[in-house]
């Protein structure tokens, strides 16, 4: 069930930004709404994994811990929900607003949820956070700056490669993880 419904809310909104990518007239805007595009589809599939893991989680251990974190969760879509739709308008600020969103779910989530271990919930710092933190302030400069026109071609191509750089870790760790299903 969550699936479909995590897919029923990202889908149109995806659909809104490749139009973007499609139709927009500026390479650099094209660049942009193709990695916001990307991005979508990324945080729809990890939105997906979270609400799965502490549904999981839920049913094996009793914590308080894991409400918490469900809600900073629920939280975080809706905020990269209303990100994502409104990149179909206005591609800056909708992006603005997406890293708001992954800014405020990497500085409130204190816990990682691993349904395979036997401690199921583990503390996560904000050390081991800092490096995505980083990354994330980083593009919160670079799109302030793509929506005032300072380097906009140049910083639509770095946002892009972060991007890229960012989805292809995330298919890499997902490899991984099959992997290791595989060997269990």
């Amino acid at each position: 069930m969550i699936p479909l419904i995590i897919f029923l809310f990202f889908f149109p909104a995806c659909l809104g930004i490749l139009r973007q990518v499609i139709w927009s007239t500026e390479l650099s805007h094209q660049l942009l709404a193709l990695a916001i595009f990307l991005l979508c589809i990324e945080q729809a599939n990890m939105a997906n994994h979270d609400l799965q893991k502490v549904a999981d989680a839920k049913n094996i251990v009793k914590d308080a811990r894991l409400n918490y974190f469900q809600i900073i969760t629920i939280v975080t879509i809706i905020i990269e929900l209303i990100g994502f739709y409104l990149s179909s308008i206005w591609l800056g600020w909708g992006s603005i607003i997406i890293l708001f969103g992954l800014i405020w779910f990497n500085l409130f989530v204190d816990i990682k949820i691993n349904n395979s271990s036997q401690n199921i919930i583990q503390t996560w710092k904000i050390t081991e956070r800092l490096p995505v933190l980083i990354a994330d302030i980083f593009g919160l400069i670079l799109i302030s700056l793509w929506i005032l026109k300072i380097g906009d071609f140049g910083i639509s191509l770095g946002l892009f490669a972060m991007t890229m750089v960012y989805c292809s870790i995330k298919l890499f760790l997902f490899f991984n993880s099959l992997n290791y299903l595989r060997e269990v």
